[in-house]
């Protein structure tokens, strides 16, 4: 396809149909590198445009070309221009290939590409037999649709979300809770110390509590107990940590009532190091393990003696009683 010279000032970049500024976490590039080689070496390749029905000239590819060309007062531009009944998937194929590393640096990325093509009235067909086999999804209408409602959380969990590297599992089931509790965690990022995991158990602990008791966001952190974790000197990690025990608590008051009696049970039994009691926290498990330990033995009597004892026979029927 031949170039032609066209004004850059005719160019829409910012407001391109094509832009993917809302699509596309992009990385940060040093801007000096591309300037320092359109100072020595000019601009070497044309930028690439297409035309809408209004004859308004729409930016493709050659973002950093324009920008430069624009800060260097220059008027004209060598400009590949597509014709105007360019199908709108090869466009955005000619986008997906420009931006390829970008667009699958994250999974978060590529759902946001799938429904940049969805934005751009792609047919749906071939954003199903071409775009997902590219971006290795399943190829399903159903999962255009979960990929659209992982588009609607907010661009700042969003973009916490492609920095953390969110797994499509972790982003859909993040795409299920309300604006308010998202809302909230992006307002926690900077005060907690939150990992792909952590955000979604504060998140599932706290839809949970919240639904349980028929209160809302703003009554909760109003609660004592939790002003005193915000308002204290405690490090990110510390008070993603109490937040943590404090939801795990409210939202299972019974299981840590339970848990809370069994180490209750054992800390009394003042057992050697060589003996260990463990059980199922989850408490689904009807089960006690006792485990043994020992590297000397001459402390193998010792171990006998205090698992055959009244107190830790007594102590164990006491913990599948409450088991």
């Amino acid at each position: 396809m031949s170039t032609e010279s066209i004004n850059i000032n005719d160019v829409l970049i910012d407001d391109s149909r094509f832009a993917l500024r809302d699509f596309l976490f992009e990385s940060v590039s040093k801007p000096s590198c591309h300037i320092n080689t359109f100072c020595t070496l000019g601009i070497l390749y044309p930028i690439i445009v297409a035309k809408d029905s209004k004859g308004l000239i729409h930016l493709v590819d050659g973002r950093k070309r324009a920008e430069y060309a624009k800060q260097s007062r220059d008027r004209m531009i060598r400009a590949m221009v597509l014709p105007e009944m360019t199908p709108v998937s090869d466009i955005v194929s000619l986008i997906y290939c420009n931006k390829r590393n970008e667009v699958e640096s994250s999974v978060l990325n590529k759902v946001q590409f799938l429904c940049f093509a969805i934005s751009m009235n792609v047919p749906e067909s071939w954003i199903l037999q071409v775009l997902c086999g590219a971006l290795e999804f399943k190829p399903h209408s159903e999962f255009l649709r979960e990929c659209e409602r992982i588009f609607n959380l907010p661009r700042q969990l969003r973009q916490f979300c492609h920095e953390k590297k969110f797994s499509l599992k972790q982003l859909l089931n993040l795409s299920y809770y309300s604006t308010e509790i998202m809302n909230q965690l992006i307002e926690w990022k900077s005060t907690l110390q939150l990992t792909a995991s952590t955000l979604e158990e504060i998140a599932s602990h706290l839809r949970d509590y919240l639904r349980a008791t028929g209160t809302n966001i703003k009554n909760f952190l109003a609660e004592p107990d939790v002003e005193e974790i915000f308002e204290s000197s405690l490090s990110q990690r510390d008070k993603t940590e109490k937040l943590r025990q404090l939801l795990y608590l409210r939202r299972f008051p019974t299981l840590s009532e339970v848990n809370a009696d069994i180490r209750h049970i054992i800390k009394q039994l003042h057992l050697p190091k060589e003996i260990k009691i463990t059980w199922d926290s989850t408490l689904e498990n009807k089960n006690v393990d006792v485990t043994v330990n020992i590297n000397d033995p001459q402390k193998w009597q010792l171990v006998l003696d205090t698992l055959s004892s009244p107190g830790v026979k007594k102590a164990v029927q006491s913990i599948l009683d409450e088991l």
